[in-house]
C-alpha cells in the first residue's frame, strides 16, 4: 500500500530573509498542503535557533487550520516537560473548539532547546533534570478526564475550559525504546522519529506495536514516521542542497559561526567536519525526483508502515514548495 504522506514543518529561515516570512511562509505551505491532499500538517516546537522560526506550535497552528479546509494540523511536537500540562490542556481544547476532528496533540519529552534555554523555559534545575514524561502524560490527561489513575488526585477541583471539548488525539513523538514503550502502555499513538535515528526505527516501531497488543488486546494504530528529506531536479541541484544543509547544520554545533552559507563551496572540510556533516546526511532520504520515490517505498515498505511525516531544511521555499508538489504527484495524492 502507498503510504499517506503528511509534512512536519519546522518553519525554516532561508537566507537573505527573515524569521516573520519564514513563519508567513508555513501558512502558504500549508495551504498548498491542503490543495495537494496531504493528510496532516504538524508544525515543531524550537527555542533560541536562528535557523527555525517555530516556537509557539499551539499558536502556528491556529493560524494554519484558519487558512485551510481539510488537512488535519497538530504539533509534532508540544515538548511537554518545559510547559503545565495544564495550558497544553487549555489550549488544545481550545484548538479543537474552532476546528473540531482536525488537530492533532503531539509531544514529546526533548527540550528543542540548549541547556540554557531549556532552563529558562522550565525555571529549576529540578524541572530541567527530570525525567517525567509519564507523570506530565498522566497529568495532562487527568485534566480531560478526572477518572485517570494520577499521583495526586487533584484534577477533581480543576476545570480545564472547555470542559465540554475533549482534547484531539494525543501521539507520542520520539527515537528511543522508551518512546515506544510509553506510547505502548498509555495507548497513545506513536510517531517515530526516523530523521533522528533511522538505525532504530524497525526495531521500536515493532516494539511498539508488540507492546501495545500485549497491553490492550487489540492491534496498535498506524504508526506516523517522521523523515527528512532532500531533493531537486538534477544532480546538481541535490548537491548544491546536501552541501547548503551540511554546512548549516555544522554551523549549528558551533562551526563556522558567523560564515555565509553560501561561501560554504569554498571551504575546506576537515576529517572531523566531513565526519560529522556525513553522519547528519546518513539522517535524511536524498535523491532526484525519481530515486525518491522509489527511496520511500523501499523505506515504507522495510518498515511497514502506512504514513510518512515529510521534513525538509533544504534552502528555498520554492524548492521545498517544488519537492512537496513532485511527493504528491508522485503518490497521486489529489486522487486517493
Amino acid at each position: 500500500m502507498l503510504p499517506r504522506l503528511s509534512i512536519l514543518d519546522m518553519a525554516p529561515v532561508d537566507l537573505n530573509t527573515s524569521p516573520k516570512q519564514a513563519l508567513l511562509n508555513s501558512v502558504t505551505l500549508a495551504r498548498k498542503a491542503d490543495e495537494l491532499g496531504y493528510e496532516r500538517f504538524w508544525v515543531t516546537e524550537h527555542h533560541n535557533m536562528s535557523s527555525v522560526a517555530s516556537t509557539s506550535p499551539e499558536i502556528l497552528i491556529g493560524q494554519i487550520a484558519a487558512h485551510t479546509e481539510r488537512i488535519r494540523v497538530g504539533s509534532g511536537g508540544v515538548m511537554l516537560p518545559n510547559h503545565s500540562p495544564l495550558k497544553v490542556v487549555e489550549n488544545f481544547k481550545l484548538l479543537e473548539t474552532f476546528y473540531p476532528d482536525r488537530i492533532d496533540l503531539g509531544v514529546g519529552r526533548a527540550p528543542g532547546t540548549d541547556h540554557q534555554t531549556a532552563l529558562a523555559l522550565r525555571r529549576s534545575m529540578n524541572a530541567l533534570n527530570a525525567d517525567d514524561l509519564q507523570a506530565l502524560l498522566h497529568e495532562l490527561r487527568g485534566y480531560d478526564d478526572v477518572s485517570e489513575v494520577t499521583s495526586n488526585g487533584s484534577f477533581a477541583k480543576i476545570i480545564a475550559v472547555p470542559q465540554d471539548v475533549s482534547l484531539p488525539p494525543i501521539w507520542i513523538l520520539g527515537s528511543s525504546p522508551y518512546s515506544a514503550q510509553l506510547a505502548a502502555v498509555e495507548a497513545a499513538n506513536y510517531s517515530f522519529a526516523f530523521h533522528f535515528n533511522p538505525v532504530g526505527a524497525k526495531e521500536n516501531i515493532a516494539l511498539y506495536r508488540k507492546l501495545y497488543q500485549a497491553h490492550h488486546g487489540v492491534s496498535a494504530p498506524d504508526v506516523t514516521v517522521g523523515v527528512s528529506v532532500i531533493g531537486g531536479e538534477t544532480e546538481d541541484e541535490v548537491a548544491y542542497q546536501k552541501n547548503m544543509i551540511s554546512f548549516k547544520f555544522l554551523q549549528s554545533i558551533g562551526y563556522f559561526k558567523g560564515l555565509d552559507p553560501l561561501k560554504a563551496h569554498d571551504i575546506q572540510l576537515s576529517d572531523t567536519h566531513q565526519q560529522a556533516a556525513q553522519s547528519f546526511l546518513s539522517t535524511q532520504v536524498i535523491g532526484t525526483w525519481g530515486e525518491l520515490k522509489q527511496k520511500l517505498d523501499v523505506l515504507a515498505d522495510t518498515l511497514d508502515v502506512q504514513e510518512f511525516l515529510i521534513s525538509t531544511g533544504q534552502e528555498g521555499f520554492d524548492t521545498r514548495l517544488q519537492l512537496y508538489e513532485k511527493l504528491a504527484e508522485f503518490y497521486y495524492l489529489q486522487q486517493k
